[in-house]
């Protein structure tokens, strides 16, 4: 009997063993077949691969020109609005200019006037004076009295 279990375990131990070499088999075609297709796929991740490194150059090419292009404008720009504020002074100067030389020549009136009626109060100045002493003269020669002298200024100041 022991020699009977033996052999129906070994027969069991076999069939075991040709199910697991079935299904080793199996799983190696399912290998090779997964292979195959790994080894399609190869390509073509290389392909996207250099359709990836082919997308960066060019975002990095892209980028550089747009600094590139960036740093033209903002150097033209500044340019043209140095020379819009060079220009724009300019304009301010000469108005600057033309309002001093209308302020020089308005001093120069001023001081042309102020001298004129400086010389005009002398001259009253003179004449009052002269008046006054022609006024004493008369008084001295009895023509008009005090009074009459005294009146006088009192009217002339009244004007």
């Amino acid at each position: 009997m022991k020699e009977g279990y033996i052999k129906l375990k070994i027969a069991e131990l076999n069939d075991k063993c040709k199910h697991i070499d079935q299904i080793i088999s199996m799983e190696k075609s399912k290998l090779e077949l997964l292979e195959e297709r790994v080894g399609g796929f190869k390509d073509l991740i290389k392909k996207l691969q250099d359709i990836d490194n082919y997308k960066e150059n060019m975002l990095k090419q892209i980028k550089k020109e747009n600094k590139d292009l960036l740093e033209k404008e903002i150097s033209n720009i500044t340019k043209k609005v140095s020379e819009n504020i060079e220009q724009n002074i300019i304009v301010k100067i000469k108005e600057i200019e033309k309002i001093m030389k209308y302020i020089t020549n308005r001093e120069k009136e001023l001081l042309q006037q102020s001298e004129k009626i400086s010389g005009l109060n002398d001259k009253i100045d003179y004449l009052m004076n002269h008046n006054n002493y022609l006024m004493m003269k008369l008084v001295n020669k009895a023509v008009i009295s005090d009074r009459e002298v005294n009146e006088l200024h009192m009217r002339s100041k009244k004007k």
